[in-house]
């Protein structure tokens, strides 16, 4: 044997050795490249009969170089199980069968989301390098790619801005007659960027704007069916990314063409400040300031910009969630603030329209599936509250008595079949929180759904048996 070949064995000895050190070894069994996908962008994804799932909520307060180093997370990191006829397979003591973790690096944070497309999982963790003075970049996000077993685990790109002021989204866009790219978008504070990923090798980063960008509107493409009309019709003004940059006393409106590169202008008038909120129903919605008077329009972007604005709401709100329109259910936008939740169905106009939802209640709008929007109050319970019903009762929906985190609608999924949430676990006084699956099709004796926690605790943070 030479020299060469020994050199080679240990290398790949200490290769093996290091990664079933750092409890890492990724699964053989994994799901169809062209597998259908559900639920991407959030807590929880759905590929095939595989369910990739954040294994809980890791707060920044509570990352250190050491829980987050490639290896160590278990609380915040991806984990996977196989579904078996659409279920979840636990044993006899309640633990979830086929549990294996696949990032073993923390994503359940204030920012945490991840994408699946193809063989590969795109995910955001805090930053783990140190400054110059030694102090922990965590307030900086790191977007990272790796396969979707695990392995070949690989940075994309270390924001310079803190999470608080970036945005991460990741979609794929059919560019030929059979040809797709993969493009990881990101602001980065006011600097727009992309990521092109063909066949899965990767193209390189564009630069779309350096400075000044306010807000950012783009396709949110949650599901992805291989062959669908969804994916091979996509409407082109799904195939851009709608950025604002600020001005002196306005902002101005552009789109960015993913495919051609091209960049235009759709409003620059030096009067109007536009904060964008979302791009859905091949419409753009926004916050429009003119004369110190703030609406939310929406814009059919089909027939160029400012061919059909309509104003749905003549003042301003705390937050905004905007429905799927559909045949099923017309949809609209709900506005929260405060004091209270309103809705306004999509084609109307707020002055007249505008129907109060609650006039002292300004939910937290979780989702909507259909007619029924899904929320919370101050409370950490999740409501149900129907729109088709002139009521608008809220009515509680799950029987378990696990508090769930409750600061924000980002701590809850839903991928069409799956209520996901960070349930609260108690040990010695101190709250971590794991997460829990709610099956929208399983209800109890009273109607009420049921929640399932789903995952592995790390050591330390199991719960305590029931005597």
């Amino acid at each position: 044997m030479s020299i060469k070949q020994v050199l080679t064995i240990i290398i790949l000895s200490v290769v093996a050795i290091t990664m079933t050190a750092c409890g890492f070894n990724p699964p053989k069994d994994n799901p169809a490249t062209d597998a259908s996908i559900y639920g991407n962008g959030g807590m929880e994804v759905r590929k095939g009969d595989y369910v990739y799932f954040i294994n809980g909520f890791y707060g920044i307060d509570d990352v250190d170089s050491e829980s987050n180093k490639y290896g160590n997370a278990v609380r915040g990191a991806i984990y996977r199980t196989k579904l078996v006829d659409g279920t979840f397979q636990f044993d006899e003591d309640g633990n979830l069968k086929n549990c294996d973790v696949i990032v073993p690096k923390i994503v359940g944070y204030e920012f945490g989301s991840f994408y699946i497309y193809d063989d590969y999982i795109y995910y955001a963790t805090p930053n783990n390098e140190k400054d110059k003075y030694g102090e922990l970049q965590k307030n900086l996000v790191d977007i990272y790619r790796c396969d979707i077993d695990g392995d070949n685990n690989k940075k994309i790109y270390t924001t310079t801005s803190e999470y608080s002021e970036v945005s991460f989204n990741v979609a794929k866009i059919k560019t030929g007659d059979k040809s797709y790219s993969t493009f990881v978008m990101i602001k980065d504070g006011a600097q727009l960027l992309t990521f092109e990923f063909v066949k899965g090798k990767d193209q390189g980063k564009t630069v779309i704007c350096e400075e000044n960008v306010s807000s950012v509107a783009w396709l949110q493409q949650e599901n992805y069916v291989v062959g669908s009309d969804a994916v091979e019709n996509l409407d082109e003004v799904n195939k851009c990314i709608y950025f604002t940059e600020t001005k002196t006393n306005s902002s101005k409106l552009s789109s960015y063409n993913l495919i051609t590169g091209e960049t235009k202008v759709l409003s620059d008038d030096n009067l109007t400040t536009y904060t964008l909120k979302g791009l859905k129903n091949d419409s753009i919605y926004y916050e429009k300031k003119i004369n110190d008077n703030t609406f939310f329009a929406s814009n059919t972007l089909v027939g160029g910009f400012g061919s059909s604005e309509k104003i749905m709401y003549y003042n301003s709100y705390t937050n905004y969630y905007i429905m799927e329109e559909n045949w099923s259910y017309q949809g609209g936008v709900i506005a929260t603030n405060d004091s209270g939740t309103y809705f306004v169905k999509f084609g109307e106009s707020g002055d007249n329209n505008r129907q109060t939802i609650s006039n002292t209640i300004g939910y937290d709008i979780l989702f909507v599936n259909g007619s029924k929007i899904y929320a919370r109050n101050d409370s950490a319970q999740i409501y149900v509250i129907d729109l088709t019903d002139s009521t608008f009762t809220a009515k509680e929906i799950l029987t378990s008595e696990v508090a769930g985190k409750s600061d924000g609608s980002k701590y809850v999924d839903f991928d069409g079949t799956y209520i996901i949430y960070y349930g609260e676990n108690k040990v010695d006084d101190v709250s971590y929180y794991y997460t829990h699956f709610v099956d929208l099709n399983e209800v109890d004796e009273n109607d009420l759904y049921v929640d399932k926690f789903v995952g592995k605790y790390a050591e330390g943070e199991e719960p305590a048996e029931e005597e």
